[in-house]
């Protein structure tokens, strides 16, 4: 198929004498429903925002003309996760110790903590805890895996830059002659690719000692080995947890913290919600994210997809 042809001019060689365009047909498509408030009065609600599954029922020439439309979306999403993939790739292939280190990160699914054979009503109030999960590359067959866990529920930019700390730390404490980091990440964001965490990023040096990048994956294609740690970790505390007494339960973030530290061979830390507080006072980070807004903001930033500091609030993309 030519760059330039639509889809259903190709699809349309595969209807033969059976297949009419005007024949009817049904299909399933992901998409924001619209609701009846929204087509009277042409006004979004905030409860048909949720991208849902629905059956849409029309012609194959309809069916058709719903490939066109979503036809050049998804040539470009398609575009950006090979060549984001195999920039990431290229990168991870490339670290080193000496020169740069890459560091994928991401946020586990919160962790419920549970207890064995508790009663009904605890299943409405069992805590959970903050999972950040951490796979450090140093050479193409030398690796480390971290897993910071935490009290703090909520994953925003204030949490992040207090994990980046820990990471940098741990980085420069093995490999002190290490150059740069290289974030790796999903684009969620609430919490990763947004002004703030760009500008914290410009910020990298002068905060930990140490310059960074970050490169982000396509949308919905950031999975890697970060989502395996999370998940041997929760596999790891659930499974003692639900073959156990009551005396085994986990019950509190940190008791999770001192159940994975003795469990597991990969580096685990603490990060409370005071070391959180007390780390954005040291960096005044509200302070800072008022004072350089609008100036340090970008433009469009969802659409980019690597950022280089060159400066304070200076980068290239």
């Amino acid at each position: 198929m030519g760059r330039d042809n639509q889809p259903s001019e190709y699809l349309k060689h595969f209807l033969n004498n059976q297949i009419s365009l005007f024949d009817d047909c049904s299909w399933m498509i992901w998409r924001k429903p619209v609701s009846s408030t929204e087509k009277s009065n042409g006004e979004n609600s905030n409860a048909d925002k949720k991208i849902l599954l629905q059956k849409n029922i029309g012609s194959v020439a309809d069916l058709l003309e719903e490939f066109d439309c979503q036809w050049k979306t998804y040539v470009k999403h398609s575009y950006i996760t090979s060549q984001q993939s195999s920039y990431i790739k290229m990168i991870k292939d490339q670290a080193d110790e000496h020169e740069t280190i890459v560091v994928h990160m991401d946020f586990a699914e919160n962790h419920t903590l549970l207890a064995q054979n508790e009663i009904m009503q605890a299943h409405w109030t069992n805590q959970q805890a903050t999972l950040f999960t951490v796979h450090i590359k140093t050479a193409k067959e030398k690796h480390h895996s971290l897993i910071i866990i935490s009290d703090y529920l909520a994953h925003d930019v204030e949490f992040v830059h207090t994990a980046q700390s820990i990471i940098s730390d741990y980085v420069q404490s093995i490999y002190p002659t290490v150059k740069r980091l290289n974030y790796v990440s999903g684009g969620a964001p609430q919490h990763f690719k947004n002004n703030k965490g760009i500008l914290n990023l410009t910020y990298h040096q002068v905060d930990f000692g140490i310059p960074a990048s970050w490169s982000f994956s396509a949308t919905a294609h950031g999975k890697g080995a970060v989502d395996g740690i999370g998940a041997a970790v929760k596999y790891r505390a659930t499974r003692r947890v639900l073959r156990g007494t009551t005396s085994d339960a986990i019950l509190t973030p940190e008791d999770l913290y001192k159940f994975t530290q003795s469990d597991s061979s990969m580096n685990v830390f603490y990060m409370d919600q005071k070391r959180i507080k007390n780390h954005c006072e040291k960096y005044q980070l509200l302070n800072r994210w008022n004072r350089d807004k609008p100036e340090g903001w970008i433009n469009q930033i969802r659409s980019q997809h690597q950022f280089d500091p060159v400066g304070i609030k200076k980068g290239q993309m």
